[in-house]
């Protein structure tokens, strides 16, 4: 790492894997409190850079176009999860090395105390508040925080319209025969003979030529048309009905197991 030495250097170079893939920036940069050399580096990971997980300076190596490290994006990804406070703990320390497989005995790096600056060592380079975080990082030593994070769910529930079907009136016009049978009567003629008495008043008048007409008559069916009409109207109304809906949700608990004497007395809640 002789080419990146200095917090400048380093600051906001784009770190890549072995497989040239780029696994983020770095955000941090972490000092030998001894040597005053860059030790650690966080790389800033995630959506938007949201992580920053924890990266040997001893393993890194400078390319043209930002800082090489022998590893793949998801390995470092998955770096311990170690705050990147300002300081670092001789425990996280160890956690970090362990993890990349590198022998911390004999290499007198103790970055507890040390930030990403260093008054005096870096000039120019301050934190993102405007401030030497050196004196700041030094009042944290011999703190060890950890802490778990509980996610609860919980179900919200609401409605939304969805379309259900559709009614159309279409009006079609079309003919048909309908049969119908009507009683008609009419009349025939009926010739009825029978004697009389010749010497009846009847039988001897004379008359003379003499014409009798009879008119017959009958029914015939007329038809005749008469109509109907209605409406048809289409409307919507709305019914109040209750549905139940069922969803899974995860609930986290943490449980505390604490030794010594003073077990059990130092939980506070904020």
């Amino acid at each position: 790492m002789q080419d990146y030495n200095t917090v400048e250097q380093l600051q906001d170079a784009t770190v890549y894997g072995t497989d040239g893939e780029k696994i983020g920036s770095v955000g941090q940069v972490y000092l030998d409190d001894r040597t005053n050399q860059p030790t650690f580096v966080t790389v800033k990971t995630g959506l938007f850079g949201a992580k920053e997980t924890f990266v040997p300076v001893a393993e890194a190596s400078p390319s043209r176009d930002g800082l090489q490290v022998p590893f793949d994006k998801a390995f470092v990804k998955d770096a311990p999860n170690v705050d990147a406070d300002g300081s670092l703990t001789p425990q996280e320390e160890q956690r970090i090395y362990e993890y990349y497989s590198i022998d911390s005995s004999g290499t007198g790096r103790d970055t507890t105390g040390s930030g990403r600056d260093t008054a005096g060592t870096v000039p120019g380079v301050e934190h993102d508040a405007g401030r030497d975080t050196r004196g700041d990082a030094r009042r944290d030593v011999g703190t060890d925080t950890e802490s778990v994070t509980a996610r609860n769910e919980q179900l919200n529930v609401g409605t939304e319209v969805h379309e259900t079907g559709r009614v159309r009136l279409r009006k079609h016009s079309y003919t048909d025969t309908e049969t119908v049978e009507v009683p008609v009567t009419r009349e025939e003629i009926v010739v009825d003979r029978e004697p009389i008495d010749p010497n009846s008043a009847e039988a001897r008048r004379e008359t003379g030529d003499e014409e009798v007409e009879v008119t017959t008559r009958e029914e015939v069916p007329v038809v005749n048309k008469t109509a109907t009409a209605e409406k048809v109207t289409v409307d919507k109304t709305q019914v109040q009905d209750t549905e139940r809906v069922a969803g899974t949700v995860q609930h986290e608990d943490i449980e505390v197991d604490e030794d010594g004497p003073d077990a059990g007395r130092r939980d506070r809640r904020h």
